[in-house]
């Protein structure tokens, strides 16, 4: 949508107004930089102003969508310079509040590069570098494609009606997450109806499908790259001499050219979406609950089971059917174990696996244990209860099991 609005700010022949889009970029940008740095300056006093305001900025930038959207309609009704002016104005408007709303989450991404327990300098902290440089790098090029092949439609109407669609696509996204933004300022309930629609469902159907309007906006980058192909086949019309005749020749293989960039960073991005994501984001094999022995309600395991440094995970099911599932693993510094549920007090029970030969995860929110604090409250770590370590076994009355039940309902 963003080179589609720098196209038709192109079009103006005025070089102040051609600018304007790009000036409220900037602006966007760098209003953005300054609500990121508001949040990192003092998280613990403005985490519930800026939690408010995004939301309110979520519904100001839906707002601005549906005005952006009237007016490129009027727009394409009548092909006024008034009118021309007053759509450039709330095109350029939508960028400069779209981008103070995004710019904090992607730049906040750039402090995730290392996690909690990795080396400063690592390969998966250089993979997430390099991850998020090309999510970056292909945004633009998809902006610049589209920008190129926009501006090579030579008919201001077909302009105005992909400007329109891509930009009516974008406010439709938003005016779904104004619609949750709403239900959590409390100004709507969940079971308040929009168009008979309740609010409920529209929150639902959001997160099921988070990527309906990025794969709606690649449609109509398709649909657009399509049409330009189509009818910049051939030079049309009369040429004075072989030279104007070759020129147009050059242009409409550009125009073609960057149609083919666009399709092709557009399967990019939707291969990053789909394909890089499912990997990224698949859950590793759940490790099946290990034997022990239990005697007189008290659980029994062998240190030499579980004293190669590896996560081990083991079940008991309580009287009340609750699956309690702790885990075993012998700490790298000393002959010591971490013994502790497979849950913690601020995930619940997503629980932990184990990537590579030495590192323990929560599954929820991808945070990697130090193995020496296993067994330590705390954080992120595995809730510790008692047991008892002698005759080179572990012993847990299952008592201090049941007291837990409840964390696995």
């Amino acid at each position: 949508m963003l080179g589609i609005i720098f196209s038709f700010s192109h079009s103006f022949t005025h070089h102040k107004i051609k600018k304007s889009a790009l000036i409220f970029t900037i602006l966007g940008f760098l209003a953005g930089v300054t609500l990121l740095c508001v949040r990192l300056y003092d998280p613990k006093g403005m985490n519930l102003f800026l939690m408010a305001f995004n939301r309110k900025l979520v519904v100001t930038v839906a707002g601005l969508g549906v005005l952006a959207v009237l007016m490129t309609l009027i727009n394409f009704v009548i092909d006024k310079k008034f009118f021309r002016l007053a759509n450039l104005f709330s095109l350029s408007v939508l960028i400069f509040a779209a981008l103070s709303y995004l710019v904090p989450p992607i730049l906040q991404y750039t402090r995730e590069f290392i996690y909690f327990g990795e080396a400063g300098i690592s390969t998966n902290a250089m993979l997430r570098a390099l991850g998020f440089t090309l999510g970056i790098f292909v945004c633009l090029l998809i902006s610049l494609s589209a920008y190129e092949v926009h501006k090579s439609l030579r008919n201001d109407k077909e302009k105005n009606i992909f400007l329109f669609l891509s930009v009516l696509i974008f406010a439709l996204e938003y005016c779904a997450a104004a619609v949750a933004a709403l239900q959590r300022l409390k100004i709507l309930r969940t079971s308040d109806a929009i168009f008979n629609i309740s609010v409920f469902d529209v929150m639902i159907w959001r997160g099921a499908n988070p990527n309906a309007f990025l794969y709606a906006q690649l449609i109509l980058a398709l649909l657009m790259l399509l049409f330009v192909i189509k009818t910049h086949m051939k030079p049309s019309g009369n040429f004075a001499n072989k030279a104007l005749l070759r020129k147009e020749k050059a242009r409409l293989r550009d125009c073609r050219r960057w149609s083919w960039s666009l399709a092709a960073w557009g399967a990019m991005a939707i291969f990053i979406v789909i394909v890089l994501h499912y990997y990224d984001t698949k859950p590793p094999a759940e490790v099946q609950p290990e034997p022990y022995e239990i005697s007189d309600g008290i659980i029994s395991i062998e240190l030499s089971k579980v004293s190669d440094g590896h996560l081990h995970k083991f079940s008991y099911i309580t009287p009340n059917k609750f699956d309690v599932r702790f885990l075993v693993v012998k700490k790298p510094a000393g002959s010591a174990y971490g013994v502790g549920l497979d849950a913690c007090d601020i995930c619940g029970i997503a629980g932990y696996y184990e990537r590579g030969n030495d590192e323990v995860v929560c599954r929820r929110c991808d945070v990697v244990m130090n193995k020496n604090t296993i067994g330590f409250k705390g954080g992120c770590n595995p809730v510790p209860f008692e047991y008892e370590i002698k005759s080179g076994k572990i012993f847990i009355d299952v008592k201090e099991l049941i007291k837990e039940e409840g964390r696995f309902k």
